[in-house]
């Protein structure tokens, strides 16, 4: 018999079948602990779970597998937090649907003030450069922004917050040790070392599409308030936000494009009383004293943290303007990345676009 551990134990009741995270949950709450669960007789469980649910849920569990998420925990460096557990994120404890046990990878304090950053993964330059801005000064001002880690809106968010030299939290559909998607493993690195990825998915555990709209839960039940930017009008990011309204938490949405598709969730959002975000002081005033006095600090005073994508394109730019041909012959810049970064720079304040396709560096 494995060690009496609680995370052994809430390992060993999720091993069980037919027993997902909500009726674990409520078994939880009901025992005060996973070993109370395991130990409590079966006409216990029948009253909390019904006859049927309960019949179906029994079972010895694997400690085989209870053993391998042990190892691979250790193995990792990863952790595992019992909702029964001190530890447990206070937050997120008090959802209505907590996940009973929170696996993570990474050193970021999960009770500090966060604000969430979530949208579609088919973006725009424009939603990119907001999401990448908005998380930038939030990290700036000691606020911990929390994503998805998927294309798009959500990774922006991400590098933001990490240029802002601040922390940030991926919530992922998958294991803390599965990297997706593929492409963001670089930035999956980044999370780790300054930041932490968590899930309620054990070790090893694949990416599901059943998975994304049930970890949305978590994103906003680790933050204070979720800002949606580019959401169209069918969108995980969507769910997000009815998760945040359930939860209590403010939910804003940045104004988008009224004739591209990708910005009518959050239009949608505005019309049913969002908080309209133009940048962090909107969502910092409106989260008021639930934020620490030293995030209050006007935007003006944060300066702007520049990639050296952006800083190579700023120093080659003068006042009287640049052609953005010219601009892309000297950084050696692909199309796509010059606009985005020069996006980035309008919207920092610290470039203008000029007739002619023209940009110029703005003067002091």
């Amino acid at each position: 018999m494995p060690a009496d551990d609680e995370i052994r134990w809430a390992l060993a009741l999720a091993s069980l079948p037919n027993l997902g995270s909500r009726r674990r949950g409520r078994l939880l709450d009901a025992c005060g602990s996973a070993r109370a669960a395991l130990e409590a007789p079966p006409a216990a469980w029948a009253r909390i779970l019904g006859a049927g649910p309960a019949a179906a849920a029994c079972g010895e569990p694997d400690w085989d597998w209870v053993a391998d998420q042990m190892r691979a925990l250790t193995r990792r460096g990863a952790y595992a937090t019992s909702s029964t557990e001190a530890g447990y994120p206070e937050l997120l404890g008090r959802i209505p649907d907590p996940p009973p046990l929170l696996y993570g990878l990474g050193r970021a304090d999960l009770d500090a003030p966060a604000v969430a950053i979530v949208g579609t993964r088919r973006c725009t330059g424009y939603g990119r450069a907001v999401a990448r801005r908005l998380g930038h000064d939030l990290a700036a001002r000691g606020i911990a922004v929390v994503s998805g880690m998927a294309w798009g809106i959500d990774t922006a968010a991400h590098e933001g917050a990490l240029e802002g030299g601040g922390t940030t939290v991926a919530v992922l559909g998958c294991g803390v040790d599965v990297v997706y998607p593929a492409r963001n493993r670089g930035l999956y690195r980044q999370l780790v070392a300054r930041g932490a990825v968590v899930s309620e998915l054990p070790m090893g555990a694949r990416p599901q599409a059943a998975s994304f709209p049930r970890r949305n839960r978590i994103i906003s039940g680790l933050s204070l308030g979720v800002v949606l930017v580019e959401t169209p009008a069918r969108s995980g990011a969507l769910i997000t936000a009815s998760c945040a309204v359930d939860q209590n938490r403010e939910v804003f949405a940045v104004p988008g494009d009224i004739t591209d598709g990708r910005s009518a969730g959050c239009h949608r959002l505005l019309r049913d009383g969002a908080c309209l975000v133009e940048g962090v002081d909107d969502v910092v005033e409106e989260l008021g004293q639930l934020l620490p006095a030293w995030a209050a600090a006007p935007a003006e005073e944060l300066a702007p943290q520049l990639g050296l994508l952006e800083g190579r394109v700023l120093e080659s730019l003068t006042s009287r303007g640049r052609h953005i041909d010219a601009l892309g012959r000297e950084t050696g810049t692909a199309p796509a990345a010059l606009h985005e970064a020069l996006l980035h720079l309008e919207l920092e304040g610290l470039v203008e676009q000029l007739p002619g396709q023209l940009y110029a560096r703005r003067s002091a």
